[in-house]
């Protein structure tokens, strides 16, 4: 499938950038929960603040590099966290499933939206599951977990929010599947049966002239009190995970590339002023990151991709982690 091929290529074209950018480093810089992949050639000890106030030099959501030669978008770069990095499930596995046992079983069910950056939104809704992130790669617990995302029957992320954006999904048919995993990313299973819900969906041609290619203007937030803070775990399996506190703005993937309406939006991922990609809930998976010294910074953007200003600065928040040599 063109997809599955567009991300193994992307996949190896961020190990060879991020070796050269890390000095040895051959782990590409990957984040999960929202399915932007971002370029990250560039990775270095830039100011996060220059790069997330104005969008980078090529912002969030221009226009998408979807292998088909045009390369003007952030999110279409924004592997908004690939997992088949990471030693999860990189490849789907029927036989690794443990067998729901509770009375009641849980349900599962996508919806799909081409997103006029490129790439697609996919909205899960689920019955009698427990999504919780911070039990990620620890012991399994009967009816808690977390999703992962399939495209063309290979897995491409692991993520803990009910919406995520996907830009890997290029024009043309996609069979897109979302499954319910275990904490310790076995697949829930009743009678051999996968708990999961899956869709072909018909990715549109990109309409270039539906997106501005400017800088981004920054919106002055005059919505009332608003907070954010980020803190940063190492996931117990591998990578890290990343978690938002967030009060006084509402996420709303549903408005996503809509109209601006304030005090709505979403959020940006960077590390170290390098966008990593989109976020439409509070917390995400990162999978790798380089060596050493790490800035993990969260931007607060209108539903229309402008960078929110409080008293002239960037709503956001960040910390620093040290990653050890690998």
């Amino acid at each position: 499938m063109r997809t599955r091929t567009f991300l193994r290529l992307l996949a190896a074209l961020l190990t060879l950038t991020l070796f050269a950018a890390a000095c040895g480093d051959d782990d590409p810089i990957v984040v999960a929960d929202d399915g932007d992949t971002d370029d990250m050639s560039d990775m270095d000890d830039a100011d996060p603040m220059d790069a997330m106030a104005y969008g980078d030099s090529h912002d969030d959501d221009a226009e998408s590099h979807d292998g088909d030669g045009d390369a003007h978008d952030d999110d279409a770069h924004d592997m908004d966290d690939p997992d088949e990095m990471d030693d999860d499930d990189a490849t789907h596995d029927h036989g690794e499933a443990v067998e729901f046992a509770g009375a009641v079983v849980p349900t599962v069910a996508i919806a799909i939206e081409a997103d006029p950056a490129g790439g697609i939104n996919v909205h899960v809704t689920s019955t009698d599951f427990t999504v919780n992130p911070e039990a990620a790669s620890t012991d399994h617990v009967e009816g808690e977990g977390h999703y992962h995302l399939y495209v063309d029957g290979e897995k491409s992320l692991r993520f803990y929010n009910d919406s995520i954006y996907f830009a890997g999904a290029v024009e043309g048919d996609v069979e897109v599947g979302v499954e319910l995993s275990a904490n310790d990313h076995r697949s829930y299973a009743v009678g051999g049966e996968v708990l999961m819900a899956s869709e072909t969906f018909t990715v549109p041609a990109h309409a270039h002239d539906g997106h501005s290619h400017d800088d981004p203007v920054a919106v002055d937030w005059d919505d009332g009190d608003v907070t954010i803070e980020v803190t940063v775990e190492e996931d117990p399996k591998s990578g890290w995970n990343a978690f938002v506190d967030l009060s006084g703005m509402a996420l709303s993937p549903e408005n996503v590339s809509g109209d601006h309406v304030a005090g709505e939006g979403h959020l940006h991922i960077y590390a170290n002023g390098q966008k990593l990609g989109r976020l439409y809930g509070t917390a995400t998976h990162i999978s790798a990151l380089p060596d050493g010294d790490v800035e993990i910074s969260v931007v607060a953007y209108t539903n229309d991709h402008m960078p929110y200003l409080l008293d002239g600065q960037p709503i956001s928040a960040g910390v620093t982690i040290t990653v050890p040599a690998s």
